[in-house]
């Protein structure tokens, strides 16, 4: 199982949304993607119709209350599965009634819980995508530490770029750690991106850190307010709006992560896109919304 962390230090650069939105375009490819929630605003839970309490979230499972098996959710959208998040994520390592298998010598929550709890997992899924908060260090390290593989989504602002060479230092020191040198740091994910794509001194300063970039995500409204509609299927942007530019950007990173980036890239140029498997869109069908 691939256990690919979405993380970085900075709130809204995307990391839910790309989540959900990666989750679906990897099952529309036929894998099996576990969506572990670790945000304890649960955005990515709610987006698939999930508002658990505390006794059936992963805050339960990483405590050691509950066996991870018990609280992932089947969701609507075939072969993808949720475990939820909740609010007591936020207070983890404050909380001291912990199972004895995963304290510290303090009584708190170790580091190397969620490691725990994945491993338990084995082969169950081919994915386990972490959406991770932002500005929690106790939470990137239960992910750090238990990944396989890094994302950095990052908006297209100065600010964004600040808050990427602390977590790339983070990505460094867990490596460091760890016996097995992971996570890989797979690669920035830049999200907002106009329709003529990053802007130029954007892309420089992109270009500087020397690390793989995936497709950028354009922008569109649309991410913003199809997670308030009544249902799962209109909530989420490759399933809502299955021929919108935007999506086709979600399917093209999907295809990046399966089989890499310069591999995905270099199959592109040589087929037909979209491949076979997505239907062409019907006439007059409106794409750029």
């Amino acid at each position: 199982m691939r256990t690919i962390a979405f993380l970085s230090q900075k709130g809204g650069c995307g990391k839910t949304t790309a989540c959900v939105n990666l989750a679906v375009a990897l099952a529309e490819m036929g894998r099996r993607v576990l969506l572990l929630d670790l945000d304890s605003n649960a955005c990515a839970s709610f987006t698939f119709g999930f508002r658990e309490g505390w006794d059936a979230s992963l805050a339960a499972a990483l405590l050691g209350e509950q066996p991870m098996a018990n609280i992932i959710r089947e969701t609507a959208v075939e072969r993808v599965w949720l475990a939820p998040g909740a609010p007591g994520l936020s207070v983890l390592d404050q909380i001291t009634d912990v199972a004895s298998d995963r304290a510290t010598e303090a009584g708190t929550l170790s580091e190397i819980a969620l490691a725990l709890e994945l491993n338990e997992l084995g082969a169950t899924f081919d994915y386990a995508l972490l959406d991770c908060p932002g500005g929690h260090p106790f939470i990137h390290h239960l992910a750090l530490l238990a990944c396989t593989e890094v994302i950095l989504p990052t908006g297209l602002s100065v600010y964004d770029l600040y808050a990427a060479t602390p977590t790339l230092q983070m990505i460094g020191a867990a490596k460091q750690i760890r016996d097995d040198r992971q996570p890989t740091f797979l690669g920035f994910l830049p999200t907002g991106a106009a329709r003529r794509g990053i802007p130029r001194p954007m892309q420089d300063k992109l270009d500087q850190y020397d690390v793989p970039c995936f497709t950028p995500i354009r922008q569109s409204a649309l991410l913003k307010t199809l997670p308030g509609r009544p249902t799962v299927p209109q909530r989420i942007m490759v399933l809502a709006r299955p021929y919108h530019p935007v999506t086709e950007r979600y399917r093209q990173v999907a295809q990046e992560i399966d089989i890499g980036i310069t591999a995905a890239r270099t199959l592109r140029a040589q087929l037909a896109y979209p491949p076979a498997s997505y239907p062409a869109p019907p006439p007059q069908y409106e794409t750029h919304r």
